[in-house]
């Protein structure tokens, strides 16, 4: 492909009035030449472009600076896929709305291989975080990469633990390469770059928004083999990610939570509607028809290791709040504090520490429980 067509398509998928579909179709009736509307007068343009897109192809290069973006490729070490190339990832050419290419950081990164999506909230329980462990250990170790959003908590810990099995791990961008999101994932970001490559359609410097995500989250789906939902709420992202899932043909599966959680409410929906319930890697793996494998020998001992509460030295008023949650399972922290006669400041003092060093996790409840 050449420089200019590449560079061409870029120009045009940043222009916010074009989307892959449009664009696809415009290079039909321009007879493969589409990059040539960048160069066109507006009366010319005007033959196959509405007057809005006609206006943004005439200051296209507001949108989109070819020196900068080339500069800053060359800095990240990523560049730009185009869906005419061969090593464009292959599942996504059957939908019709895939991206007309992909900025992937590291450059030459690849997506060859099985392939499976964990999503979820980004407030899980602690409950939720164990399992995305679980799963994405052992899907990894199944040898499946792991793709996620690299969001905050259920994305966060699958991306992680894929990494600490020794496998491979991919992220779905719902921004800009140079746009991490959060910020407090720089380092895995660059963990994740070196492992399968962080993948985004969006401009270098776009930020994530409310649009975004939902168009990220298509992705997700579709480079995926299947997806499994760990915990999610009524609405949300991981709704969306099954939806689009379901919509593309791919098995969704979920973990089975609590039925007075908040955090379950999603997963358990989508069971209504034809989800799959699963509780070990194993159901996951007999559906998609993987063939007979070797998770260790000492599987079921390190899941059961996972699983396995741990009892943290504690002393004071920790050790006081962890056996009260012990016997209650949850609770707010001015019912702790009037279980145990304590000031409600000591204890809401007392479960933040606790809370950072990882021996009790917050719910969306307000509650909090053993971590």
């Amino acid at each position: 492909m050449s420089l200019n067509r590449r560079m061409g398509l870029m120009a045009l998928a940043a222009l916010p009035g074009l989307g892959p579909i449009r664009i696809r179709k415009l290079d039909e009736e321009t007879g493969g030449g589409v990059e040539g509307l960048l160069e066109m007068a507006p009366e010319t343009a005007g033959r196959w472009c509405s007057p809005m897109i006609v206006e943004q192809l005439a200051h296209w290069r507001e949108y989109f600076d070819p020196d900068r973006v080339l500069e800053e490729l060359n800095r990240l070490g990523a560049d730009f896929l185009s869906w005419e190339e061969e090593t464009y990832p292959a599942r996504l050419r059957p939908y019709p709305d895939c991206p007309v290419g992909l900025y992937r950081c590291r450059a030459g990164a690849d997506l060859g291989g099985r392939t499976f999506a964990i999503v979820g909230m980004r407030r899980p329980s602690s409950y939720g975080r164990k399992v995305a462990r679980i799963f994405a250990t052992e899907l990894s170790r199944a040898g499946f990469t792991i793709i996620s959003g690299m969001a905050e908590g259920i994305d966060t810990e699958a991306h992680r633990a894929a990494l600490a099995a020794g496998g491979r791990t991919a992220a779905v961008l719902g921004g800009g390469l140079n746009r991490c999101y959060p910020a407090s994932n720089r380092d895995l970001m660059r963990e994740i770059a070196a492992s399968a490559g962080v993948w985004t359609e969006f401009p270098l410097w776009r930020s994530a928004d409310k649009r975004s995500f939902p168009q990220r989250n298509r992705i997700v789906s579709a480079l995926s083999e299947g997806v499994l939902v760990v915990e999610s709420g009524e609405k949300g992202g991981s709704m969306i990610t099954a939806r689009m899932a379901s919509e593309q043909g791919k098995p969704v599966y979920v973990i089975p939570g609590r039925i007075d959680a908040a955090e379950s409410e999603g997963c358990h929906a989508l069971v209504r509607d034809g989800a799959q319930l699963v509780t070990r890697v194993e159901h996951i793996l007999e559906d998609v028809n993987y063939l007979p494998f070797d998770l260790h020998a000492n599987a079921w001992s390190e899941r059961k290791a996972l699983t396995k509460p741990t009892e943290p030295e504690l002393s004071g008023p920790e050790a006081t709040i962890w056996d009260l949650l012990g016997k209650r399972g949850q609770a707010h922290a001015d019912a702790i504090a009037g279980d145990l006669g304590m000031p409600v400041r000591l204890v809401t003092q007392t479960l933040m520490g606790m809370e950072l060093a990882g021996h009790v996790a917050r719910r969306l409840d307000g509650c909090y429980e053993r971590g």
